[in-house]
Protein backbone atom coordinates (compact mmCIF):
# COMPACT_ATOMS: atom_id res chain seq x y z
CA UNK A 1 0.00 0.00 0.00
CA UNK A 2 1.40 3.40 -0.85
CA UNK A 3 2.07 5.81 1.99
CA UNK A 4 0.39 8.58 0.01
CA UNK A 5 -2.90 6.65 0.11
CA UNK A 6 -2.84 6.27 3.91
CA UNK A 7 -4.70 8.86 5.92
CA UNK A 8 -3.14 10.24 9.09
CA UNK A 9 -6.01 8.66 11.04
CA UNK A 10 -5.39 5.20 9.59
CA UNK A 11 -3.45 2.65 11.62
CA UNK A 12 0.03 1.51 10.77
CA UNK A 13 -0.06 -1.69 8.72
CA UNK A 14 0.62 -4.99 10.48
CA UNK A 15 3.35 -7.22 9.06
CA UNK A 16 4.46 -10.81 9.44
CA UNK A 17 7.10 -12.82 7.58
CA UNK A 18 6.25 -16.40 6.64
CA UNK A 19 8.66 -19.14 5.56
CA UNK A 20 6.96 -19.99 2.28
CA UNK A 21 7.26 -18.68 -1.28
CA UNK A 22 5.04 -15.73 -2.18
CA UNK A 23 2.66 -17.88 -4.24
CA UNK A 24 2.01 -20.20 -1.28
CA UNK A 25 1.57 -17.25 1.07
CA UNK A 26 -1.05 -15.72 -1.23
CA UNK A 27 -2.88 -19.05 -1.66
CA UNK A 28 -3.00 -19.63 2.10
CA UNK A 29 -4.64 -16.24 2.57
CA UNK A 30 -7.23 -16.47 -0.18
CA UNK A 31 -7.95 -20.21 -0.19
CA UNK A 32 -7.83 -21.07 3.52
CA UNK A 33 -9.50 -18.26 5.49
CA UNK A 34 -11.55 -20.70 7.59
CA UNK A 35 -8.25 -21.88 9.06
CA UNK A 36 -6.91 -18.45 10.01
CA UNK A 37 -9.99 -16.31 10.82
CA UNK A 38 -10.44 -16.72 14.59
CA UNK A 39 -13.72 -18.44 15.52
CA UNK A 40 -14.69 -15.41 17.63
CA UNK A 41 -14.48 -13.24 14.50
CA UNK A 42 -16.94 -15.30 12.47
CA UNK A 43 -20.43 -14.07 11.67
CA UNK A 44 -22.27 -17.36 11.18
CA UNK A 45 -22.95 -19.96 13.85
CA UNK A 46 -21.36 -23.28 12.98
CA UNK A 47 -19.30 -21.87 10.11
CA UNK A 48 -18.68 -24.70 7.65
CA UNK A 49 -16.67 -22.78 5.05
CA UNK A 50 -15.23 -19.38 4.11
CA UNK A 51 -14.72 -18.37 0.51
CA UNK A 52 -12.90 -15.52 -1.21
CA UNK A 53 -14.06 -15.50 -4.83
CA UNK A 54 -10.92 -14.98 -6.96
CA UNK A 55 -11.79 -11.83 -8.91
CA UNK A 56 -12.58 -8.15 -8.53
CA UNK A 57 -16.21 -8.00 -7.47
CA UNK A 58 -16.00 -11.44 -5.87
CA UNK A 59 -17.39 -11.95 -2.40
CA UNK A 60 -15.61 -12.90 0.78
CA UNK A 61 -18.30 -14.88 2.57
CA UNK A 62 -19.02 -17.50 5.20
CA UNK A 63 -21.36 -20.44 4.85
CA UNK A 64 -22.86 -22.03 7.97
CA UNK A 65 -23.57 -25.75 8.27
CA UNK A 66 -27.28 -25.02 7.63
CA UNK A 67 -26.44 -23.23 4.35
CA UNK A 68 -26.86 -19.67 5.68
CA UNK A 69 -24.42 -17.27 4.03
CA UNK A 70 -22.96 -14.03 5.38
CA UNK A 71 -20.92 -11.69 3.21
CA UNK A 72 -17.78 -10.40 4.94
CA UNK A 73 -16.70 -8.14 2.07
CA UNK A 74 -16.18 -7.63 -1.63
CA UNK A 75 -12.87 -8.03 -3.51
CA UNK A 76 -11.81 -4.63 -4.85
CA UNK A 77 -8.29 -5.60 -6.04
CA UNK A 78 -7.08 -9.01 -7.20
CA UNK A 79 -3.42 -9.28 -8.25
CA UNK A 80 -2.06 -12.74 -7.44
CA UNK A 81 0.38 -13.43 -5.95
CA UNK A 82 1.20 -9.92 -4.77
CA UNK A 83 -2.01 -8.26 -3.58
CA UNK A 84 -5.65 -8.66 -2.62
CA UNK A 85 -7.89 -5.93 -1.21
CA UNK A 86 -11.45 -6.23 0.03
CA UNK A 87 -14.09 -4.24 1.76
CA UNK A 88 -14.48 -5.34 5.38
CA UNK A 89 -18.13 -5.34 6.41
CA UNK A 90 -17.68 -4.82 10.12
CA UNK A 91 -19.16 -1.90 11.96
CA UNK A 92 -20.06 -0.49 15.35
CA UNK A 93 -19.96 -3.09 18.10
CA UNK A 94 -18.09 -5.42 15.71
CA UNK A 95 -21.41 -6.22 14.08
CA UNK A 96 -21.73 -7.10 10.37
CA UNK A 97 -22.64 -4.36 7.91
CA UNK A 98 -25.34 -5.01 5.32
CA UNK A 99 -23.38 -3.48 2.42
CA UNK A 100 -20.02 -2.05 1.37
CA UNK A 101 -21.04 1.63 1.53
CA UNK A 102 -19.73 2.19 5.07
CA UNK A 103 -17.13 -0.57 5.10
CA UNK A 104 -13.41 0.08 5.47
CA UNK A 105 -10.97 -1.85 3.30
CA UNK A 106 -8.41 -4.51 4.16
CA UNK A 107 -5.42 -4.41 1.82
CA UNK A 108 -3.01 -7.34 1.89
CA UNK A 109 0.36 -7.19 0.16
CA UNK A 110 2.67 -10.17 -0.34
CA UNK A 111 6.34 -9.32 -0.93
CA UNK A 112 8.94 -11.93 -1.81
CA UNK A 113 11.87 -11.46 0.57
CA UNK A 114 13.73 -14.64 -0.39
CA UNK A 115 13.18 -17.84 -2.37
CA UNK A 116 11.09 -19.27 0.47
CA UNK A 117 10.15 -16.23 2.54
CA UNK A 118 7.36 -13.71 2.11
CA UNK A 119 6.53 -10.52 3.99
CA UNK A 120 2.77 -10.15 4.37
CA UNK A 121 1.44 -6.69 5.19
CA UNK A 122 -2.17 -6.05 6.18
CA UNK A 123 -3.49 -2.49 6.17
CA UNK A 124 -6.92 -1.23 7.17
CA UNK A 125 -7.81 1.75 5.01
CA UNK A 126 -10.77 3.98 4.17
CA UNK A 127 -11.71 4.35 7.82
CA UNK A 128 -13.44 7.60 6.86
CA UNK A 129 -16.24 5.40 5.53
CA UNK A 130 -16.92 3.99 9.02
CA UNK A 131 -19.00 5.30 11.85
CA UNK A 132 -16.51 7.56 13.73
CA UNK A 133 -16.98 5.64 17.00
CA UNK A 134 -16.15 2.36 15.28
CA UNK A 135 -13.14 3.90 13.51
CA UNK A 136 -11.78 4.97 16.92
CA UNK A 137 -12.43 1.50 18.33
CA UNK A 138 -10.61 -0.12 15.40
CA UNK A 139 -7.68 2.30 15.67
CA UNK A 140 -7.32 1.45 19.37
CA UNK A 141 -7.29 -2.31 18.70
CA UNK A 142 -4.81 -1.99 15.84
CA UNK A 143 -2.48 0.23 17.87
CA UNK A 144 -1.49 -2.78 20.00
CA UNK A 145 2.05 -4.00 19.42
CA UNK A 146 2.70 -7.05 17.30
CA UNK A 147 0.85 -8.46 14.34
CA UNK A 148 -2.32 -9.40 16.23
CA UNK A 149 -4.15 -12.69 16.67
CA UNK A 150 -5.54 -12.97 13.14
CA UNK A 151 -2.20 -12.36 11.41
CA UNK A 152 -0.43 -14.71 13.83
CA UNK A 153 -3.00 -17.43 13.01
CA UNK A 154 -2.53 -16.73 9.29
CA UNK A 155 1.26 -17.15 9.63
CA UNK A 156 0.83 -20.57 11.27
CA UNK A 157 -1.60 -21.67 8.54
CA UNK A 158 0.62 -20.38 5.73
CA UNK A 159 3.56 -22.41 7.00
CA UNK A 160 1.55 -25.66 7.05
CA UNK A 161 0.63 -27.55 3.87
CA UNK A 162 -3.05 -27.49 2.94
CA UNK A 163 -4.95 -30.47 4.43
CA UNK A 164 -5.13 -32.26 1.07
CA UNK A 165 -1.32 -32.14 0.82
CA UNK A 166 -0.53 -33.74 4.18
CA UNK A 167 0.86 -37.26 4.39
CA UNK A 168 -2.28 -38.46 6.20
CA UNK A 169 -4.27 -37.80 3.03
CA UNK A 170 -1.70 -39.22 0.63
Amino acid sequence: MSEARRLASEPEPKTVTVSVPVEAAFRAYVERPIEWVPPAHRVTVGTASMTIEPRVGGRFYETAADGTEATRGTVVEWSPPSRVAMTWRVGTGWQPLADDEHAPHVEVDFKRTGPKTTEVTVAYTHLERCDPAFAEQLLAVLAAPGPGETLERYARVAEQPPPEETEDNA
